[in-house]
Formats: structure tokens, C-alpha cells, sequence
């Protein structure tokens, strides 16, 4: 067989065909053969199942000769026409030394026919047996080796497909970064002119932000717990520059453990709030936040006061980021919208699986 290891599934789905097709097949002819002998006077049901046995096992090491020359001409990789023409014609020679090893025992063995049918008629007939039972053989594995291929080609497309999804959020990731860093070096430079000693503090928060957000940079999720801890220190930061302009709701269902969530997604979201809401506001206002278990699946929620009509600074990239991942991740099984409601506020969700699957579809982007 071929040393190729890209060969080395199907080679193992050939030989338990080997076993099953040949053995069965002699199953068959030995109880067919043993019905014959019962019904026709003159023949030997020993020697008929000798006769069988043997022909059977000539056949079977036949067509593994064949599947080994198939192999070692890399027939398979030169293309189905190829395959055809020399598979086809090795395969369909076993018929010639298999009908002359058992033409004098088969004129033994079944003398009735032969003195039915005589010589010829008799001749061609175990030739055409023999030779409907390869071209079955021959065929039977062209099928299994194209649908194999197809195998291979779909495993192909799935990891093309894993690698370009990978790609795209590595990208993602690494724009997460300087936005968030760009806003909070803005945050921390207007705290630095308003308190000096408080900005001391915050930039002791924002250096455990930051490296939070460089050492989840390389996961594609994070356990829930992780991302809330830098939601609670992003939220100090932004109260020692806010001070009590900004309040904060948090509302967190218990038996969580175990949720992921992609890296600085809630946390951008309530980044988000918290600019357009209360920052944007001279009187301040409530940033509320809230996670919770809905079964298998993650929902996420934060209001702040406002209109979305207002926030005509955004260059939305933090919320196109966030859709982008949620799509890559968990494809159609995700969900995000963002709306006002009633009483002057805006509500932004997200809903994903609280585990992402393991090979997530990849669509494209929208």
C-alpha cells in the first residue's frame, strides 16, 4: 500500500471492506452452492465449497494486488480517467488466471451444467461471472475512493475556512487594543489635570486593565468571572474621573460558572455606555449593567441614559468590532441590537451560546 499518509484513512475503510465484501460474498456462494448441490444430482458439496473457497480467496488477493498497483501509480491523484483505464483493466486481467485455475475443476464440480450448457456456453459463462464480479469489485472502490475525496476536500475547506476565521479575529483583537487604550489615555489625561493624586490611582487601575486586556489578546473567550473583574476596575477608573456624575447597577445571576465570553466584549460595551451616557452629560446619570443565564445561553445587557441620535462623534468602531467577533465566533447563534426605550434611555444586548462551538461557522462579513 501507498506510504502516503493521506491515503491512510481509506486504506483502513478498504481492508474492512476487503473482509466484509469477500467474506460475505463467500458466504453467499456456499449457501447458494449447498442449494444447488441439494437440488441437482451428480454434484459433490465438498468439492463445490472447495471450488468456491479457493476462487473467492484467488479473487480477494487479486484485487489487493490491484488496489496495491493503484496505489503505487498514484492512480488516485492522477485524476478519475486514468483511474478508469488502467484500474479497470488490471483489475478485470485477475479473470484470466482465475478462470483457468478452476475451468478442470469446475467441469468436475458442476458436470450437469457443463453437460447442459456445453463447452463454451459453459466457458464464457464463468467468464462473464468472473468478470461481472471484479468489474462490481473495481467499481464498488472507485466509489469509495471519490467519496473519500470529497472527505478530504471538505476537511480541507474546514480548516481553510478555521484558519481565515482565526485570521480574521486576531485582526479583531488587535484592534480592540489601541481603541481602548486611546480612550482610556484620554480618560486618564482629563483626570490628570482635574486631580493629580486621584489620577495616581487610576493609573494603577488602568495598568491592571491593560494587562488584562494584552493577555486576553490571544483567547478567542475568557471565563465570564475574568471579564467582569475588569468591568469593576474599568468602572473605578471611570468613577475616580467621574466622581458622582457616574452611577453604576449591576445586576449578576448566580451559577454562572463555567460561561465564557469573548475578551473585552462586555466590558466595551458598558466603555460604551459610560461615554455616551453619563461622560456625555453634565448631570451624569446610571450606567446599569446585566448578565444572565438563559439556559445554555449568555445574555448580556447595559442601558445609560441618552438617545442614540446623539452620539454623532462615534466612529462605531468598538460596536462593528463586537459584531464582527460575535459573528466569527458563534455565527447565526448570536445576537446583538442596540435601541432606545422609553424614558430617554439606550439599551444595547448581546446573546450568544454561553460556550462557543467548537468549529463555528464562518459567514461573511456583512
Amino acid at each position: 500500500m501507498s506510504n502516503d499518509r493521506s491515503h491512510q484513512p481509506i486504506s483502513r475503510i478498504y481492508l474492512y471492506g476487503q473482509l466484509a465484501g469477500w467474506g460475505g460474498f463467500l458466504i453467499l456462494r456456499l449457501y447458494l452452492t449447498a442449494f444447488y448441490c441439494s437440488k441437482t444430482p451428480g454434484t459433490n458439496l465438498a468439492d463445490a465449497w472447495v471450488l468456491e473457497t479457493g476462487s473467492h480467496l484467488f479473487g480477494a488477493a487479486w484485487s489487493h494486488l490491484t488496489w496495491r498497483w493503484i496505489n503505487r501509480r498514484r492512480l488516485i491523484l492522477r485524476g478519475y480517467r486514468r483511474l478508469t483505464i488502467e484500474g479497470a483493466l488490471i483489475a478485470n486481467l485477475g479473470t484470466i488466471p482465475l478462470v483457468l485455475a478452476t475451468w478442470y475443476p469446475s467441469i468436475s464440480t458442476y458436470a450437469p451444467d457443463f453437460a447442459r450448457f456445453g463447452t463454451w456456453p459453459f466457458f464464457w459463462m464463468i467468464v462473464g461471472q468472473n468478470t461481472l464480479i471484479t468489474t462490481l469489485w473495481f467499481w464498488s472502490l472507485v466509489a469509495l475512493i471519490y467519496f473519500d475525496r470529497v472527505r478530504q476536500l471538505e476537511v480541507a475547506h474546514a480548516e481553510t475556512r478555521a484558519v481565515a476565521r482565526e485570521a480574521q479575529l486576531h485582526a479583531l483583537r488587535g484592534q480592540v487594543n489601541p481603541h481602548f487604550l486611546f480612550n482610556s489615555f484620554n480618560s486618564l489625561r482629563a483626570l490628570i489635570a482635574l486631580d493629580p493624586a486621584r489620577a495616581s490611582d487610576a493609573l494603577t487601575q488602568l495598568s491592571g486593565l491593560l494587562r488584562y486586556s494584552l493577555t486576553s489578546a490571544t483567547h478567542s473567550v475568557v471565563p465570564l468571572a475574568e471579564e467582569l473583574q475588569v468591568v469593576q476596575r474599568y468602572l473605578e477608573l471611570e468613577k475616580l474621573r467621574l466622581g458622582e456624575r457616574l452611577t453604576v447597577v449591576a445586576a449578576i445571576s448566580p451559577h454562572l460558572d463555567g460561561a465564557l465570553v469573548p475578551p473585552m466584549l462586555l466590558q466595551g460595551l458598558i466603555e460604551n455606555a459610560v461615554k455616551f451616557g453619563p461622560a456625555g452629560r453634565k448631570a451624569g446619570g446610571e450606567v446599569a449593567y446585566a448578565v444572565a443565564l438563559d439556559g445554555p445561553r449568555l445574555r448580556l445587557r447595559v442601558t445609560n441614559p441618552g438617545r442614540l441620535a446623539t452620539a454623532t462623534d462615534s466612529t462605531a468602531l468598538g460596536l462593528r468590532n463586537l459584531r464582527d467577533r460575535l459573528r466569527l465566533l458563534y455565527g447565526d447563534t448570536a445576537s446583538f441590537t442596540l435601541r432606545e426605550e422609553a424614558g430617554d434611555r439606550v439599551v444595547a444586548e448581546a446573546e450568544f451560546p454561553a460556550r462557543p462551538p467548537a468549529s463555528p461557522p464562518l459567514s461573511p462579513p456583512s
